[in-house]
């Protein structure tokens, strides 16, 4: 089911739905995500201050998957970055080390 998420206040409902679907105590849970138990709750509650990056973590432990509904060209253009980046990455990747012994 799509649940829109709109405000922090909607990532922690959810949060906090599908942790106790899973029968999942609080501090349990933030163990096994590698959260703080103070990061769980405050998210649970929908503190607008939590980091983006731990916000995903404990969305992808939960099987939380997110998406964003774009137009096509923001899509295309997207996938054009991602593709340059990943080529900018391999090219670093393959040059010898500027420390190495030539």
């Amino acid at each position: 089911m799509n649940i829109p998420i709109v405000s922090p206040q909607n990532a922690g409902r959810l949060v906090r739905a599908v942790r106790k679907t899973e029968q999942l105590r609080q501090d349990d849970a933030s163990g096994a995500m590698g959260v703080s138990d103070v990061f769980l709750w405050k998210l649970e509650r929908g503190s607008p201050g939590v980091r983006l990056d731990k916000l995903l973590q404990v969305f992808h432990a939960l099987g939380i998957k997110l998406s964003a509904e774009v137009s096509d060209d923001a899509a295309d253009l997207y996938h054009a970055l991602m593709a340059a980046s990943a080529t900018r990455a391999k090219r670093r990747k393959s040059q010898p080390a500027k420390d190495a012994p030539t």
